[in-house]
Parts: C-alpha cells; sequence; structure tokens
C-alpha cells in the first residue's frame, strides 16, 4: 500500500542517517525508476511496475533528507573503491566471460576490470591468466581477504589443493568473522586426505556453522571431516542437518534416523537429531518423503 511505501522510504532514510550516509543517492534511484513509468508496459523494468515512484513520494523523501545532517555528505575513496570491486566481482561471476573481456580490455588497468578479468578467466579455464590479474591485486592491496579467498578458489578447482590452503588460510587471517573463509580453507584441506589437517577442519567447520548455520556445503564438509575422524553419528547429524536446510526432507529424514539410533541418547547431538526427525518425518500415510 502506499502508506507502507512511505514507511519504508522513511525507514530507509532513517538508516542512513543513523550511520551517518546521505540518502541523496536513494533519491537518486527513485527519480531514475520513476522515468520508467513513461515507457511501455513490455520495456519497463519490473520493480517499476510494481513500485510506482509517484511525485509525492519522492517529494516526501526529499523533504526528509533536506533535514538530515548529512544530506550533503560524499562517499569517501575508500568506499567508491570497495564499491568499485563490486561491480567488479558481480560482473565477473554473473555476465558471460565474453561480454567480460569485451567490456573489460586489457588496456583497462583498473581495480574493477581486474577483478572482473581475474573472475572471468576463472570462469574460462585460464588458471593462470586469472592467477596473475589476482597477483597484481595482491600486490596493491595485499590485506584483502577477499582477493586471497579468490586465489585459493582458482587454485583450488584447478586441481592445485594444496598450493589452495596458503591463500585461504591467509584470507581467514585476515578475517576471521567470515565464516564462509573458514569453510573454504577446510574444504581445502579436507580435500588432500591428509590427516594432519583433520582436527583443524573439525574447528574451523564447527566455528563457521556456529557462526552461520545456513552454510550448506559447511554442513556437507562437516560430515566428511566427522567421517574422517571416526564420528559416524555426528556425520550422520551434519548429514541431516545439510539435507533440512535444502529441503530434502526425504534424504534428512534418513540421515537423521541414523543419527538418533548411533549418538547417545539425551546427548545435544541426539536432541538435534530428534528435533530434525520430527519436523520432516510423514504427518500421515499419504504424504511422500
Amino acid at each position: 500500500s502506499r502508506s507502507q511505501e512511505a514507511a519504508a522510504d522513511q525507514a530507509a532514510a532513517s538508516y542512513l542517517e543513523t550511520v551517518g550516509e546521505s540518502a541523496e543517492g536513494l533519491i537518486g534511484v527513485m527519480r531514475n525508476f520513476s522515468g520508467q513509468e513513461s515507457l511501455n508496459a513490455p520495456n519497463q523494468d519490473p520493480f517499476a511496475r510494481s513500485h510506482p515512484m509517484s511525485s509525492e513520494r519522492i517529494a516526501s523523501l526529499e523533504e526528509r533528507v533536506a533535514k538530515s545532517p548529512f544530506h550533503d555528505r560524499t562517499d569517501s575513496p575508500q568506499t567508491i573503491e570497495a564499491h568499485l570491486r563490486i561491480q567488479g566481482k558481480l560482473y565477473g561471476f554473473v555476465k558471460p566471460p565474453a561480454q567480460t573481456f569485451r567490456k573489460f580490455p586489457p588496456s583497462d588497468t583498473s581495480v574493477k576490470a581486474r577483478y572482473a578479468r581475474a573472475i572471468a578467466n576463472y570462469r574460462n579455464g585460464s588458471a593462470e591468466l586469472a592467477l596473475h590479474e589476482i597477483d597484481s591485486l595482491l600486490a596493491e592491496s595485499p590485506d584483502n581477504p577477499y582477493y586471497y579467498e579468490l586465489k585459493g578458489q582458482v587454485l583450488f578447482e584447478n586441481g592445485r589443493i594444496q598450493e589452495a590452503i596458503g591463500p585461504h588460510a591467509k584470507a581467514v587471517a585476515l578475517k576471521p568473522q567470515a565464516p564462509l573463509l573458514r569453510v573454504n580453507l577446510a574444504q581445502a584441506m579436507l580435500a588432500t586426505e591428509n590427516p594432519e589437517y583433520l582436527k583443524q577442519s573439525l574447528e574451523s567447520l564447527e566455528l563457521a556453522l556456529r557462526q552461520d548455520p545456513e552454510i550448506s556445503i559447511g554442513w556437507h564438509q562437516l560430515a566428511i571431516a566427522y567421517a574422517a575422524n571416526g564420528q559416524e553419528g555426528m556425520a550422520a547429524l551434519a548429514s541431516a542437518e545439510r539435507n533440512f536446510r535444502d529441503n530434502n526432507r526425504r534424504d534428512a529424514y534418513i540421515h537423521a534416523q541414523r543419527a538418533m539410533k548411533m549418538l547417545p541418547e539425551g546427548s545435544p547431538g541426539n536432541l538435534r537429531a530428534q528435533d530434525i526427525f520430527e519436523m520432516v518425518k510423514p504427518k500421515n500415510n499419504r504424504d511422500v518423503l
């Protein structure tokens, strides 16, 4: 409804003001969408059709933003650079590699272009070219954990598993609060099948999944780690967690049932397996897992 849209606009302005940012960009986006209303329906952005930007809506937000002490604040060079990196990363992963190479030719040596080309080369199977671009980025920003993450990913997916561990470990050291980086490191360690990495892999995965239990691949890797460590009951529980979160009720049911049988009655793992079992079990004979 219009009142809900107005409330959302005011909330957005409040959030930006709370963090000391200008909402002028928000108004700019709304103006861009309002221009869509003059186009024929097939040519309009679907968002513009479902969220019409009336002149009253924009005027109301302009009045609010004008009163903000941050309305004329500009972005810092660091924020702009981070935004350009995001654009390059998204372009490299979302667009076909050929399109990325056309948009960002080798003559473009900006961070955004090199990041996009690194990803496009990786997706195109050109590992050495990807690594060359990544190394050039790291030479300028040696404390960027996501450059190390990408380097580890390129090495890992090109069979250079042992080499991938170093970059992934560096990414975790630089940003220890990012659970997915820990999962990447553990995955590389487990893939070596070196028992010396097992303890660290288990610790990394358990910590990562406490931070973010929705990382599906993390539960898969944890099941592998538990199985390698002889903890079959916990491996079954981890598999149940993964399938439960992937909405694969049939396999979640099977693995939860196994975990319940293998884990000591009353233990935290056994109780969690019971919870999953109860949530996914058929409610009547007509239900199909």
